[in-house]
Order: structure tokens, then C-alpha cells, then sequence
């Protein structure tokens, strides 16, 4: 990806926001991915998640994954546990 980018003329893919290291860590991210076949990221990171997108990846933020029952917090007020 970054030899790629380098022949277009632009190693950062425009994103100079960036500092290099982010982006190298992002592409590594997206290689290992690709490289194991994954058809998802789970990311929250808005660059990560464009990057990943870019190369067909699907991306799932980490906040709209569900809660599983045995970890959500409990409502105390109707379990009747509050104090009143």
C-alpha cells in the first residue's frame, strides 16, 4: 500500500492530518486483515475506518455492537434495589 502510494506521488494518501506513524499503523492493520481474509474491522477510528472502507472492507463501529445481558448494567430503580 505505501510503495502504491508513493508511485502516485503521495506516500500519505492525502492524509496529511496524519502523522506518519498513524498511517503506517493503519495500513498494518488493514494488511493483516486482508492477509487473514477478514471481511470486517471493528474500529471506532474515523481514518481507520475510511482506510479500511477504501479497500472494501466492511467496518462495524464498537458502539453499535450489542451488549450481551450478563454484562449490561442493571436498572436498579426497577429491580426495586434503590434506596428511596
Amino acid at each position: 500500500m505505501t510503495r502504491k502510494a508513493i508511485g502516485n506521488g503521495d506516500k500519505r494518501s492525502g492524509r496529511d492530518s496524519e502523522t506518519w506513524a498513524k498511517i503506517k499503523y493503519d495500513r498494518q492493520i488493514v494488511a493483516i486483515a486482508a492477509v487473514h481474509r477478514a471481511a470486517t474491522i471493528y474500529s471506532d477510528d474515523k481514518k481507520l475506518t475510511a482506510f479500511a472502507k477504501d479497500r472494501g472492507f466492511n467496518v462495524v463501529g464498537l458502539g453499535s455492537l450489542p451488549i450481551p445481558d450478563s454484562k449490561a448494567q442493571r436498572d436498579f430503580f426497577k429491580d426495586g434495589q434503590a434506596d428511596a
